[in-house]
């Protein structure tokens, strides 16, 4: 009796394992630059996500684009990975009660060329911790080439100037349009050492570029150089702590919010530099480790003041409470998140 047992509780494991895999992905890659270049044989890859996005199956885009994947797990995390044109892009799966899960993933032809790439808006920010100075620029770029491409140069999509004194590689991540994801990006030095790139291929639509470099500020006064590579109409710069003195050609301090300052910076052409000199400054304590309540001081802020500077204001924000925490959990070597999609 306990042999019948045994035998049809192996059965019974044995037909729910089949039923697991019996999962169906069907879809297909549509070319939304120009329909007609079909993205026939266009390589595919089912990954499951748990432990680190691994392949469990490969597959290819028919003549047409279309495609169908058999035997998936429906209880697994998965992901679909087509690359076009050197491109990869991501769609999460969801199988139905019937175990089908149904896509469609829109490719586009790439293009080497700047020039349907136009700068959005440029937010930075400064803050003083211990002898150092931490540093973020954000910018946001939006793809508006026509028809739409996928803007990829190998010499880079996107670059910053070294500061002077850099203490170690700035650290860049990217969000995606349509993405409220920061992807970590591996910040590539330029051949003459005079700054650094990244090799994100630019979608049509708008991507935020961020970027943190550690500068020196042992002795209070640092000169910080930045070579502007495209133009730039309108620029502010928050400063914490407010007495943390911002000097340079054309800049003009506009407020002092909540203990930061809100500094109004000249329009800089493509090519041009700037120096700004930072002097003096009365570091911050550390903020609180379990607690909400001194990060809840902080972020506790005049309403109309916020309003008017919330462009600077988040930058700083990030720099003093999310940016440590992103990076203690994406580290090299490990890949991590890092998706196009």
């Amino acid at each position: 009796m306990k042999t019948v047992r045994l035998i049809l509780i192996l059965i019974l494991s044995a037909a729910g394992a089949w039923a697991q895999d019996r999962g169906v992905v069907e879809g297909r890659l549509v070319n939304r630059t120009d329909p007609a270049l079909l993205p026939s044989g266009a390589p595919l890859e089912i990954l499951e996500l748990e432990g680190g996005m691994r392949p469990i199956r490969t597959a290819v885009a028919d003549a047409t684009g279309a495609f169908r994947v058999e035997g998936l797990p429906q209880s697994a995390r998965l992901m679909l990975r087509a690359s076009w044109r050197g491109v990869n892009y991501h769609s999460p799966l969801g199988f139905d009660a019937d175990g089908a899960a149904r896509v469609e993933i829109d490719v586009y032809e790439t293009t080497d060329s700047d020039a349907g790439i136009e700068v959005e808006k440029v937010q930075m920010a400064f803050e003083l911790a211990g002898d150092r100075i931490r540093a973020l620029e954000t910018w946001t770029l939006n793809n508006r080439t026509h028809p739409p491409r996928i803007y990829a140069d190998p010499a880079g999509t996107f670059r910053i100037s070294k500061a002077p004194g850099l203490l170690e590689p700035p650290r860049m991540h990217v969000t995606a349009p349509g993405s409220t994801m920061p992807l970590v990006q591996p910040a590539l030095e330029s051949a003459d050492g005079a700054g650094y790139y990244i090799l994100y291929p630019l979608r049509p639509g708008l991507t935020v570029v961020e970027a943190e470099q550690a500068l020196p500020y042992a002795d209070r006064r640092y000169t910080f150089v930045k070579k502007f590579h495209r133009a730039v109409e309108s620029l502010q710069i928050g400063v914490i702590p407010g007495d943390m003195l911002l000097e340079g050609a054309g800049i003009r301090r506009v407020e002092s919010p909540g203990g930061m300052a809100v500094y109004s910076v000249p329009a800089a052409a493509a090519g041009t530099e700037a120096a700004w000199t930072f002097s003096g400054g009365t570091a911050a304590s550390a903020p609180a480790r379990d607690g909400t309540a001194e990060d809840g001081d902080r972020v506790a802020a005049r309403p109309t003041t916020v309003g008017r500077y919330a462009l600077v204001i988040g930058p700083l924000l990030l720099l003093a409470f999310i940016l440590p925490l992103w990076y203690a959990c994406n580290r090299p070597p490990s890949w991590g998140r890092r998706m196009k999609k």
